[in-house]
């Protein structure tokens, strides 16, 4: 059931001293996600409320935000759901309350879903455009939020919630990364009004982005100069493309940890509209869109079970075992200067952003 923002308050307000509740995000956590995970865990911890940081991977968190407080909580599915309760019998382990973060898919819940399913009440919070079915008995979305560390802000703010350095520093963290350093163009007015509380509540911007951006190995760098020199304008340069694989990570050595965000070292060339970015793993491959915002890449991307952002989406693609050459014979006739995306591209030129109608109880309808 889709909720208000009032009622999403009124019931994280109800959320009584001695429940237990799960925080998760989704799966190949980024930014967005453990910042929003660790700032509403804290914030519960100083009510007293017993929370706990859950990654939605069997793994541990990615290296460059290890250092964020709590992130040494985060718990994984299968110290909850022993290895016999994922596939026979069901755990006896029950939550009073789940929320997911920034996971619209309950897909991407990957391993934590069924925590979710065995919780007694579920909530999803998050700032991608909704699905239209829920997998969470309620659901609160904000597509105008830049990122969902940012909405949590302004919640724990409207609620008078306490916000102390730890959640502050969290939450430039999530809005950081979702704007990538405030570049995109989901960068907002709010944005900033939001991240100048944050730093007022002890962010600290030079110290975060050290942090994330400093503080790379150095066959990391030399993974990005390979990304480089493969990258190829297609569609008679309206896309340019690069990729890479398990095989390059492994012969460089370079931990999956710093493979976030590689698309954004193609998207600054010169007069390309979409910039696509390939990983072929043994999971099968996985594609990062990125655009202006003038081209919805979401709209691609949902042809091929995706989804995200108007300037930003992602494909888990549905054939495991296709080729680089054989995703770009299907997906590039969708992009720009190809023959269905010249058109989609007419369509969207003159799109602007609506309000969706509301139902009598204010409830989006999706």
């Amino acid at each position: 059931m889709n909720i208000t923002r009032k009622q999403l308050t009124e019931v994280l307000a109800e959320i009584p001293v001695g429940a237990c509740v799960l925080i998760s995000g989704h799966t190949r956590a980024d930014g967005d996600s453990i910042g929003s995970v660790l700032a509403l865990t804290r914030a519960f911890e100083l009510r007293g409320i017993q929370a706990i940081p859950l990654l939605a991977d069997n793994a541990t968190p990615p290296a460059p935000y290890l250092w964020m407080a709590g992130c040494e909580k985060f718990t994984r599915p299968e110290e909850l759901l022993p290895e016999s309760a994922q596939s026979e019998s069901p755990s006896n382990f029950a939550a009073d309350v789940f929320i997911a973060l920034d996971t619209p898919d309950f897909g991407r819940l990957n391993k934590a879903g069924e925590l979710l399913r065995q919780s007694n009440k579920s909530i999803i919070i998050d700032h991608h455009p909704p699905l239209k079915e829920s997998y969470a008995d309620l659901r609160y979305t904000q597509v105008e939020a830049a990122a969902t560390g940012e909405l949590i802000w302004a919640l724990l703010g409207e609620m008078n919630w306490q916000r102390d350095e730890a959640i502050a520093t969290a939450c430039y963290v999530s809005t950081l990364s979702d704007t990538g350093s405030f570049q995109f163009s989901n960068t907002s007015k709010e944005t900033f009004a939001y991240t100048s509380e944050m730093i007022e509540a002890g962010a600290q911007p030079a110290k975060i982005a050290q942090q994330l951006y400093g503080q790379k190995p150095l066959a990391a760098l030399h993974l990005e100069g390979r990304i480089l020199s493969r990258a190829k304008l297609l569609n008679g340069g309206a896309v340019v493309h690069s990729y890479l694989s398990d095989a390059d990570l492994q012969e460089l050595g370079v931990p999956v940890d710093y493979t976030e965000n590689l698309i954004d070292l193609i998207r600054c060339v010169q007069d390309t509209d979409v910039a696509l970015f390939i990983t072929q793993s043994s999971k099968g491959p996985r594609l990062s869109l990125r655009s202006d915002g003038k081209f919805d890449v979401s709209a691609v991307a949902q042809r091929f079970g995706g989804g995200g952002h108007k300037p930003a989406a992602g494909i888990t693609w549905p054939d495991k075992t296709a080729t680089k050459e054989q995703i770009l014979d299907e997906l590039l006739p969708h992009l720009p200067q190809g023959e269905e995306g010249a058109e989609m591209a007419s369509c969207q030129k003159d799109w602007k952003l609506v309000s969706l109608p509301v139902t009598e109880d204010d409830t989006l309808e999706i």
